[in-house]
C-alpha cells in the first residue's frame, strides 16, 4: 500500500460520507456479506481497511461485535466520534496496517474489505495476514472493482493504486493459494459516477466470500 495513501484519506475524511455513492455502495456490499455469510450475533467482525465505518456500522446490528481497522488517522477519528455519539459499545477503532505489522493477538469469525485490495500491492501479504486473524472456519469477504480501463480514481488517489479491478476468478485462486476454501462470487452493486472529463460510467463491484480452515498453532 502507498505510504501517501493515508494522507489522502485523511484530508477527505471529514467529508467522505456526504458523497451518496460511498453509502450507497457500503449498504449494498453490507447487504452482500448478510445475504452470503448470514452472519450472527456469536460472531466477532474485523472491518479492515474500514474509512469512515459504513460497513462495519452497517452489520453491527447482526453480529456481537466489529472492531473498524485502518491506516489514516483521520478516518479513526470521524470512525470513533461516530462510536462516541451513538454510545456504541461493541464496535472500537483501531489503527493497524497488515502489509507493515505483524497480525494481532485477536481472532475474528469474519473480515471484511470493502474497496481495499486494489489499493494493496502484495495481495498475497494481506491474504495471509486474514487468514492468521481468522478463527477455524471464519470468513472472509472481499468486495472491489471487476476489470476497469483506469477510469474510477481520480488523479489526486490514481498514484496509490495497484490494480485497475481485480479479474475474480485470477483472485478466488489467489484466496486459495492462501489456504482459503470455496470462494464463491456475485455482483454486489453498480456504481454510477463520472468520470474525469464529465462523461458517467458504470463500474460493477463484486464480493467473493470464502472460508478459513486455519487451525491454532
Amino acid at each position: 500500500m502507498s505510504d501517501a495513501l493515508p494522507n489522502y484519506f485523511d484530508q477527505s475524511a471529514a467529508d467522505w460520507d456526504v458523497e451518496p455513492r460511498r453509502v450507497e455502495l457500503a449498504k449494498a456490499v453490507g447487504k452482500a456479506v448478510l445475504r452470503q455469510v448470514q452472519p450472527t450475533r456469536e460472531m466477532d467482525v474485523l472491518d479492515y481497511g474500514c474509512g469512515t465505518g459504513l460497513l462495519g456500522l452497517f452489520l453491527l446490528p447482526c453480529v456481537r461485535s466489529v472492531t473498524g481497522a485502518d491506516s489514516s488517522e483521520g478516518m479513526l477519528r470521524v470512525l470513533e466520534d461516530k462510536i462516541r455519539s451513538g454510545g456504541l459499545q461493541r464496535m472500537q477503532a483501531t489503527k493497524l496496517d497488515l502489509l507493515h505489522e505483524s497480525p494481532p493477538e485477536a481472532r475474528y469469525h469474519l473480515i471484511v474489505a470493502n474497496m481495499v485490495l486494489h489499493h494493496v500491492d502484495r495481495i498475497e501479504v494481506l491474504l495471509a495476514a486474514f487468514y492468521r486473524l481468522l478463527q477455524p472456519g471464519g470468513y472472509l469477504a472481499i468486495a472491489d472493482l471487476d476489470p476497469e480501463p483506469g477510469l474510477f480514481h481520480g488523479p489526486e488517489v490514481a498514484p496509490s493504486v495497484y490494480h485497475h479491478g481485480f479479474d475474480r476468478g485470477v483472485l478466488m485462486n489467489f484466496l486459495r493459494q492462501a489456504g482459503f476454501i470455496n470462494p464463491t462470487d456475485v455482483t454486489a452493486h453498480i456504481i454510477r459516477k463520472p468520470i474525469t472529463g464529465g462523461d458517467m460510467r458504470e463500474f460493477t463491484v463484486f464480493l467473493i466470500t470464502t472460508i478459513s480452515t486455519s487451525k491454532e498453532e
